[in-house]
């Protein structure tokens, strides 16, 4: 059931986009089709959880990270759907800066809510052994520890960044394109400060619970740490030129650049077993930038 609901849900979203329909039966259909998707990819999770548990082979037993991603991608979009109409009518548009964060929280939402229902729900992996810091037996939350892992995370994206920086401007004038920033351009202050929530905090805290706690885990119990924390970097890095628009190479270097960082994220995180420690590096990696356009803007 759930192969048979992806499949029509597919069929349908890809006949919307084929027709490019403007008015509201356009608008319904791709609202039914994400949702037939989103169902269809969860109800797949789920099973595919079952069996591998059931088979009781050794290592990770819960669904796959590829299906997990289709279906909060799936959720992300059904849910965008049934938020354009309020957004239209309070004239707030799409590429706006709180457009771009309440689509992050939608999108982070779908993330944890798929993750705590198809892997935390199904046993294959518990909070803690995703790295998300949880009471301990005796009480307490280890904040010493967790303070230094955060810490860390945020010098050592500071090193990162230059290398980053490096890279891209190396690409950049090799290939003669530069590919759009993931986040609208700040227009005053007040949208630099939405953006730096949005970069610094609200991504962060999604991403690495996804890419890093559940999907690296995963991958790392399945095939092992290296090939676990490039298989996760890919998926970072993949799902970063999703939705940028732009030439071939101006997508490319947005993904070759995206993998150094992607592949740190995932060394600090199987190193300290804590997500505090990436999603120091990944808000840091994220801010400076941001705080460099807000006050160029300010």
């Amino acid at each position: 059931m759930g192969w048979l609901a992806s499949l029509l849900g597919a069929a349908t979203v890809m006949v919307v986009l084929l027709g490019q329909p403007t008015d509201l039966a356009g608008a319904i259909l791709l609202g039914l089709g994400t949702f037939l998707l989103a169902v269809g990819l969860s109800a797949a999770a789920g099973s595919q959880a079952i069996e591998r548990q059931s088979a009781g082979k050794p290592g990770y037993r819960g669904p796959s990270p590829l299906l997990l991603f289709g279906a909060t991608i799936a959720l992300t979009l059904f849910i965008d759907v049934l938020t354009l109409a309020p957004f239209d009518l309070l004239g707030i548009g799409p590429d706006s800066t709180l457009a771009t964060l309440v689509g992050l929280l939608i999108l982070n939402g779908s993330a944890v809510v798929l993750v705590a229902l198809l892997v935390v729900g199904a046993g294959a992996l518990s909070w803690r052994e995703m790295g998300v810091p949880v009471r301990s037996a005796a009480g307490g939350w280890g904040l010493p520890l967790l303070v230094r892992n955060l810490l860390e995370g945020m010098v050592l994206a500071i090193p990162l960044l230059l290398v980053t920086a490096v890279l891209g401007s190396f690409l950049v004038n090799l290939l003669g394109t530069s590919p759009p920033g993931p986040l609208p351009i700040a227009q005053t202050p007040a949208d630099a400060v939405v953006n730096l929530i949005s970069g610094a905090i609200i991504a962060p805290l999604g991403e690495e619970l996804f890419y890093r706690g559940f999907a690296t885990t995963a991958w790392v119990r399945g095939v092992g740490v290296r090939r676990g924390i490039v298989w996760a970097a890919l998926l970072f890095a993949g799902a970063h030129v999703l939705t940028l628009t732009g030439t071939p190479p101006a997508a490319l270097i947005a993904f070759v650049t995206r993998l150094p960082v992607a592949l740190a994220l995932g060394w600090i995180f199987i190193r300290r077993g804590s997500l505090a420690s990436s999603f120091g590096m990944h808000a840091v990696f994220n801010a400076i930038p941001l705080v460099l356009i807000g006050l160029s803007v300010s």
